[in-house]
């Protein structure tokens, strides 16, 4: 956890992680409206959530021209095979994780929310394989950005501690997966556990590998899968 502390203007800082936390989020329910309202229904709305990622990802772009700080505050460390290996030594143990911790919220009568539901039963049609791909590959960019890249180190400048901000980080980001369940939100706070402590070691590249590896295969491999059933 050797993280450079950077100082960045503290207005234009608080209005980043506004966005990043949270704020992208609460857009989605708008765009879902819209999309229902044009016709889209089912797997294909899961998209709502991508145009808010967008919405989110350029209003934050304008905060970072406003703070004068460069693409590389936010994406930053290895990139090379080094970094991919480890990023999937770290994902094997966050699967192992999240099997024991879906098993402990099995015991503890957690129930599971729409979307899981709705990943679990899989697809009606090949086509929708582009939505699920779509949203997962997008939010593998988009969350690393947000969630570690630029909130882990603009909450590092303005508290200066490095665990607090992981912290803060990692509660916002289980708290994104709340429409997943309270038992997917267990695992996922294991999960995110692990992709800051890689982000942390080995930069912002390295938690992106970890989590497109992870939404490629439950968004992509696994939902295919479920044609052939």
């Amino acid at each position: 956890m050797g993280m450079e502390r950077r100082e960045y203007p503290k207005g234009p800082a608080a209005v980043g992680l506004a966005i990043s936390l949270i704020g992208f989020w609460m857009i989605t329910p708008l765009y879902r409206e819209l999309m229902i309202s044009t016709g889209l229904r089912g797997v294909w709305t899961v998209l709502s959530y991508t145009l808010a990622q967008v919405t989110g990802f350029v209003i934050l772009l304008l905060v970072m021209r406003w703070e004068g700080s460069e693409w590389s505050s936010i994406w930053f460390g290895e990139k090379g095979l080094r970094a991919f290996a480890e990023s999937m030594i770290f994902l094997i143990a966050a699967w192992a994780l999240w099997g024991f911790l879906y098993w402990i919220g099995s015991q503890l009568g957690l129930g599971t929310g729409y979307l899981e539901e709705m990943t679990r039963r899989g697809l009606s049609h090949p086509s929708e394989i582009v939505a699920f791909l779509t949203w997962g590959v997008s939010a593998a960019f988009f969350e690393e950005t947000f969630y570690r890249g630029y909130s882990i180190t603009r909450l590092y400048s303005l508290t200066g501690n490095l665990i607090l901000s992981a912290a803060i980080s990692i509660a916002f980001f289980t708290l994104l997966h709340i429409y997943f369940g309270p038992r997917i939100m267990l695992c996922i706070l294991g999960w995110a556990i692990l992709d800051t402590w890689l982000f942390l070691r080995r930069g912002t590249y390295a938690s992106f590998y970890y989590h497109l590896v992870n939404n490629l295969l439950v968004y992509g491999m696994f939902p295919a899968l479920s044609l052939f059933r």
